[in-house]
């Protein structure tokens, strides 16, 4: 089962939201931080550090056993005596209320509900147990609710991002995850043990959440709950199984309604997607290796260039019909040498680099000539891209230039293993994920 033996899984059942579960409130954001003062105590609005308004105690296995705030502490020796006269201002009071450490918030009662979700029980509350990774006897309709809700406000934050965003390292970078929770909460636990906002990183994800695996509901439900909690460390683009005509085909559609029932299912189904439509397509780290889901789009459809992406619209239900270069960026792959004869050679050769994809029957394919040709371009390193399993979680291609990455082990009952990209100090750093 998931979880680890010195938790007490009962907390998440028999808690509302997030103080008592270690995992979910893990800190503050940028924006919502104590004001710096001056020596007279008037706040001050000045671009430097700040200190934080909560404060946590870690357990030794890394995760949280305690949160307090500023006001909590006074009266102990945290908190001297020349403080207490600020926080009792009227900007102090005003100050708004820190997202990761709302319990009645959205994100924290999503995040509470997973938890319960991953651990077994021997009771689970009503004399029933409740095996690991399922959600025994809670009512599912209110999760549903939660989540459409949850669907709503990420997709906001999607529309007002870039379509190519602008990352600094240090980054962690997870390919494919394709329902496989059990990965992501291993990940997690590896990862960002104390939660996105005490982890001096950020985490990018390039998409392929549902479909083949079984809980592409709680993989999207975790990663939608951590996006809202903090938006500017947690980042998700788009793949091409985020696409409604391709869950059809697969299994997403039909998981929503084996859930929640034809009714709710298909609104958890639908609400999903539309929060899928406004999603970033690519990111750019540090200027220099820019990460997408498929591959570089042809020549044709950008003269080259990654700032064409911007120009991508922000609502795309239909990427096929509405952007060829966005499909391109979800769906192209790169050559292998040994497909490559007499005629795909003189196919590349006259369309800088490029092919119709034969593989997979649409977008195109490209070769090592074109991916530097990009990079040239512009000014990049790297790429680095999921959409294809890799027997060890990741390999590299085309030079040394193009890398693809896969988190999801035992892909469709295969034996291969999970991966993930550390971006940071300039150098691509692959880890792979011990998941047994």
């Amino acid at each position: 089962g998931g979880g680890d033996e010195d938790e007490e899984p009962m907390e998440v059942m028999d808690q509302t939201l997030g103080v008592s579960d270690p995992n979910v409130e893990e800190g503050t954001s940028t924006d919502e931080v104590m004001a710096s003062v001056d020596n007279s105590g008037f706040p001050l609005d000045i671009n430097g550090y700040s200190i934080a308004t909560h404060f946590v105690k870690v357990r030794r296995t890394g995760t949280l056993s305690d949160v307090n705030t500023l006001w909590d502490l006074v009266g102990t020796d945290a908190v001297s005596g020349s403080v207490d006269s600020i926080l009792n201002q009227p900007a102090f009071n005003r100050l708004p209320s820190i997202r990761a450490f709302d319990r009645n918030s959205k994100s924290n009662e999503m995040l509470n509900g997973l938890r319960y979700f991953e651990h077994a029980l021997k009771n689970d509350g009503r004399g029933h147990e409740k095996e690991a990774f399922s959600w025994g006897a809670v009512e599912k309709s209110s999760v549903a609710r939660c989540f459409v809700d949850l669907c709503a406000r990420v997709g906001n934050i999607f529309s007002s991002e870039p379509r190519l965003l602008e990352v600094s390292s240090p980054v962690y970078v997870l390919g494919d995850l394709h329902g496989n929770f059990h990965d992501l909460v291993c990940f997690e636990k590896v990862l960002w043990r104390m939660g996105p906002v005490l982890t001096p990183a950020s985490f990018l994800f390039l998409g392929d959440y549902v479909d083949r695996g079984e809980h592409g509901f709680e993989v999207v439900a975790y990663l939608f709950a951590q996006k809202l909690l903090m938006p500017s460390k947690f980042l998700l683009i788009r793949g091409n199984h985020e696409i409604r005509a391709v869950q059809e085909l697969f299994s997403y559609k039909s998981e929503c309604i084996r859930k929640f029932g034809s009714s709710q299912g298909m609104e958890v189904w639908e609400a999903t997607n539309k929060a899928f439509d406004t999603m970033p397509l690519a990111a750019c780290i540090d200027k220099k290796v820019l990460c997408v889901h498929g591959g570089i789009p042809a020549t044709s459809l950008c003269s080259g260039l990654i700032t064409t992406l911007n120009r991508i619209p922000t609502h795309l239900p239909d990427p096929y019909e509405q952007s060829q270069l966005a499909w391109d960026v979800m769906w192209n792959d790169p050559i292998r040498v040994e497909d490559i004869d007499d005629s795909t050679q003189k196919e590349l050769d006259s369309n800088k680099g490029f092919v119709e994809n034969f593989s997979r029957g649409t977008a195109h394919m490209f070769n090592a000539e074109a991916l530097e040709r990009f990079l040239k371009a512009n000014k990049l390193s790297h790429v680095i891209r999921a959409h294809e399993m890799k027997a060890s979680g990741f390999q590299i291609q085309q030079h040394g230039r193009l890398l693809t990455v896969f988190s999801s082990s035992h892909y469709c009952g295969a034996a291969n293993e999970a991966a993930c990209v550390l971006v940071d100090n300039r150098k691509i750093r692959t880890i792979r994920l011990d998941t047994t």
